[in-house]
């Protein structure tokens, strides 16, 4: 059975209200929740400053409070523009913070270039320099996610397979986040059930579910993405990975989940039913 995930931007306004990451986790696991992406920008108590930046050495404890649950971090940096290097402040804070929450699991870290809209350099150059982020994850015996966001599908695409191609036999050390939502973005007219058909289980990390329908819903539902398509698609290829809840937050954001979980089963999804 697939298992349920939830990224921590879900408890944003738990979070603005004060709420400890720590405790919302503990709710999240509770209710059956065995994969949670902790997001920069919704750490609460693991991360500072404007920008801000995770807290690696005070984010050891999620791991030994919660043994057996899957950790990843989530960074937001212009990792598809050249020159952006693995030195970078917020590169590197991501890094070891995903060392730290790794626990029993590869350290897992996840990228989003959120300021690129068009690649302006060829795929091979943009593949070689995340196979150089990748290597520095590898450097500790992790793997590296990136996720589409707002560039043209085919252009992204071209990019992630110059880099697993640069990698060599370490290229499953590259997964794709995948998030069917975000192929409504950038305006390049795919269809989403025809991407997801067109992907391979050993390339995907996760599966990130959402909804929009004019805007971004607070539960998954229908709407703009036709998720029994999705069900059916991710299926027919034996995907196996996670499914990790990234609805808008909301002061309901307990129910909202059970929601759109109960949902995505009834779209086909046979992910392991939170308790």
């Amino acid at each position: 059975m697939t298992a349920w995930g939830i990224v921590s931007n879900c408890f944003r306004k738990q979070l603005a209200a004060g709420a400890l990451l720590t405790d919302l986790i503990g709710e999240a696991v509770a209710r059956g929740y065995r994969v949670i992406e902790l997001r920069q920008t919704c750490l609460g108590e693991f991360e500072t400053g404007d920008e801000p930046l995770p807290l690696p050495e005070s984010m050891t404890v999620l791991s030994e409070s919660f043994p057996g649950i899957r950790f990843d971090v989530a960074i937001a940096v212009p990792f598809l523009q050249v020159g952006f290097l693995a030195d970078d402040e917020v590169f590197t804070a991501g890094k070891w913070a995903a060392h730290a929450v790794a626990g029993e699991y590869a350290p897992h870290l996840r990228l989003v270039d959120l300021s690129t809209k068009l690649i302006a350099d060829s795929p091979q150059t943009v593949g070689n320099q995340i196979a150089r982020l990748t290597r520095a994850m590898i450097e500790l015996d992790g793997i590296l996610s990136v996720e589409h966001s707002l560039q043209p599908w085919s252009e992204f695409r071209a990019a992630f397979d110059a880099a697993r191609s640069e990698l060599g036999p370490d290229g499953d050390r590259l997964r794709l986040c995948y998030d069917p939502c975000n192929l409504l973005f950038p305006g390049d007219g795919v269809d989403p059930a025809v991407i997801t058909a067109s992907l391979k289980p050993a390339e995907l990390s996760m599966v990130h579910a959402k909804q929009r329908s004019g805007g971004p819903l607070t539960t998954v539902a229908n709407g703009d993405i036709d998720w029994k398509a999705q069900a059916a698609a991710l299926k027919q290829m034996g995907y196996g990975g996670p499914i990790l809840f990234e609805i808008d937050s909301h002061a309901a954001i307990w129910s909202n989940l059970e929601s759109s979980r109960r949902y995505l089963q009834e779209q086909g999804f046979d992910a392991a039913p939170a308790t």
